[in-house]
């Protein structure tokens, strides 16, 4: 277990108080609420640099951080877009529209993981510059909604139409550049090629077939040259 690991679960650890207390601040308008999830959204936004830049400087890349940081940031990103999709008195709503092409994106992602990574073994997964410009958009639409449920800030909730727009248009033009790059992966594959488990058993077979095979024709060729 490497530190960027220690800090990525230590982010997911924060979702759960920030969305609990979002939501109290929704509802009763407590300002500690407010605080608290103000608290847990920066401290996981900062982690979220510090854990990529020791993996990178350190060599502490893993399987697991490249699990665990990419969903830390979803659960994140979903759970405000989720809260602030709600009326209410002391939060601004999201629209719906926004709200539709987020999950409607990530729905598309994760059912493209599973097709093309059951017909081809393995999914190559290389970020696109416009998705992490979406990501940004959104996490910024998240932090201005929650920075503008308190008054001294003067964060106008006009300008966050014009983010959610923004962000909008770049999470759906994702859609255009995974839906290609997916379809190739799909026809790379050839339609008769054997499966890793098929390609196994046929190997498995092969060595307990052949030495009787070749067993048999050594007798056989005995046989041939003493007729002869």
């Amino acid at each position: 277990m490497t530190i960027p690991n220690y800090i990525s679960i230590f982010r997911l650890m924060l979702v759960p108080v920030f969305v609990i207390s979002l939501l109290d601040f929704a509802d009763t308008g407590t300002v500690l609420s407010w605080w608290i999830s103000v608290g847990a959204f920066l401290v996981a936004a900062v982690s979220d640099g510090v854990d990529g830049y020791i993996a990178r400087r350190f060599k502490q890349r893993s399987e697991m951080g490249a699990f665990l940081d990419p969903m830390a940031d979803k659960l994140l990103l979903v759970s405000g877009l989720v809260v602030l999709s709600f009326s209410s008195d002391h939060l601004p709503q999201l629209p719906v529209w926004m709200i539709g092409v987020v999950f409607g994106r990530d729905l598309f992602l994760l059912l493209g993981f599973f097709v093309i990574t059951h017909w081809c073994g393995k999914m190559k997964i290389q970020p696109h510059f416009i998705s992490k410009c979406a990501t940004v958009l959104q996490m910024f639409v998240v932090a201005w909604g929650v920075l503008g449920g308190r008054d001294q800030f003067g964060l106008e909730f006009d300008w966050l139409f014009w983010w959610c727009l923004a962000a909008t248009v770049c999470t759906g033009s994702t859609f255009l550049i995974y839906l290609p790059a997916g379809m190739k992966q799909l026809r790379t594959v050839p339609a008769s090629s054997p499966s890793e488990d098929q390609s196994r058993r046929l190997v498995r077979l092969d060595f307990e077939v052949d030495p009787s095979t070749r067993a048999g024709g050594g007798a056989k060729s005995r046989d041939d040259g003493e007729g002869v």
